[in-house]
């Protein structure tokens, strides 16, 4: 009898996360496929994670932090169900399949009985923990920036797992603003003069234009007036972006994690980005870069004050980076800078970079090995290994491998079209 075969598939629209397969491989030509058990999601824990989480990052940008809704918990709820059940991902609801509530996030939190329809809605897939569905999501700059919205104050959370395919999760996030939903409530309906519309649950009720303005001012003003990501003397931050939808690096499978600037309307008329930079640890200028804003971005995504910087190659695990803005504010020169640093694993962390390294692992220890990307569609792809090993993936270019037993002194994995050969030892 061969060495069990373990079998792992990157999931092709996860962030972070990876699908796991286990193949017996016999001398016959008949293989049994055995699914390794994913880990079972405490949805309860992992909401009340996943607020605390999303606040530390809010508050470290300089926003406010968010409360928890009943009404728009209920509305991530029956979206992350709907999800689940049907097999599929992304923010519409067909009206002909199980769980339908609303088409759209804003009908979905009307239907839970939200009063406005001033809804934002983030979602991510096939994540585990709340930790790696909102750090998926931070690096992803369109679902960033809901995050980071100058509007909201509070927050629906629902999460979902699949009860036979355990890969299956869903993580929904429902935002919107109390003093909005609350002028709903109050139907502060008038009859003539300007007015906002299509606001409110009921859509007859005409919403005065100063008291909407005014409203959504109020959140505004609790907030910061320029806001960073990575915040300044951020740490554990991910050096890489993988994938959006829509995806603004359409031609990059693998990028560096994006930088970002937005600027509070309530205390800005104009908004002229003169330079955006970002430097290593040495001081060295990172060119490789593209900054998109609401002109330049391909998906007009954007906001009118919302700037992006990517790296178009992968930042490096446990590094300090140094961001230079020179911007003009209402007719003055400004700068702003600030650093952060990305991931560290405290311990070391193996390059693999051609076929003839090879490294010594001590049995029962985590070794972590990186696969530099060698060019803007390199991620790692399918990949087998004994049983005596222990392997998941930690991004798509990095993994995490655990020797349980010394069944060889030496082996070979082929993973891309890289091969890493290891030496496994005892500790002594």
């Amino acid at each position: 009898m061969k060495n069990i075969i373990h079998t792992i598939v990157m999931g092709l629209l996860t962030l972070f996360s990876a699908y796991l397969y286990l193949l017996a491989d016999t001398p016959s030509i008949s293989q049994k496929i055995i699914i390794k058990e994913n880990p079972t999601v405490e949805i309860y824990k992992e909401q009340n994670k996943a607020l605390d989480y999303l606040n530390k990052i809010r508050v470290g940008a300089g926003l406010i932090p968010l409360s928890s809704n009943n009404k728009l918990a209920k509305a991530a709820k029956n979206h992350a169900i709907y999800l689940i059940e049907n097999n599929t991902i992304g923010h519409y609801e067909d009206k002909n399949k199980i769980g339908y509530t609303g088409e759209y996030g804003s009908q979905r939190s009307i239907y839970s009985g939200y009063k406005t329809s001033m809804v934002i809605e983030n979602i991510s897939n096939n994540n585990f923990t709340a930790k790696e569905s909102i750090d998926g999501l931070m690096a992803a700059i369109y679902h960033r920036f809901g995050f980071l919205d100058f509007h909201i104050d509070e927050i629906g959370i629902g999460i979902e797992q699949g009860r036979e395919d355990k890969s299956q999760t869903a993580f929904v996030y429902d935002m919107g603003s109390h003093n909005l939903e609350e002028i709903c409530q109050k139907k502060n309906s008038i009859k003539s003069g300007e007015y906002a519309s299509n606001i409110c649950a009921d859509k007859s009720l005409k919403i005065d234009a100063k008291l909407f303005n005014n409203t959504l001012s109020l959140n505004r003003k609790r907030n910061n007036k320029v806001i960073l990501y990575p915040y300044d003397n951020q740490v554990d931050v991910p050096p890489a972006f993988y994938d959006e939808l829509p995806d603004p690096l359409p031609e990059y499978s693998v990028s560096g994690f994006p930088i970002s600037i937005s600027f509070n309307d309530s205390y800005f008329q104009q908004i002229n980005m003169v330079s955006f930079k970002l430097f290593d640890n040495q001081n060295r200028e990172i060119k490789d870069t593209i900054v998109y804003n609401h002109l330049t971005d391909p998906n007009k995504r954007l906001k009118r004050f919302e700037f992006a910087l990517f790296p178009l190659k992968r930042l490096s695990w446990g590094s300090s980076y140094h961001v230079k803005v020179v911007y003009i504010a209402n007719g003055r020169l400004k700068r702003k800078e600030w650093k952060f640093k990305t991931r560290d694993f405290k311990r070391p962390i193996y390059q693999v970079t051609s076929n003839h390294n090879s490294f010594n692992i001590n049995i029962g220890e985590a070794s972590i090995f990186y696969f530099p990307p060698q060019s803007k569609r390199d991620i790692l792809g399918s990949l087998k290994y004994p049983a005596s090993l222990d392997i998941s993936f930690i991004d798509k270019n990095t993994i995490k491998l655990i020797a349980n037993s010394i069944e060889e002194n030496s082996i070979s994995l082929d993973i891309g079209n890289r091969r890493l050969n290891l030496n496994i030892q005892k500790k002594i």
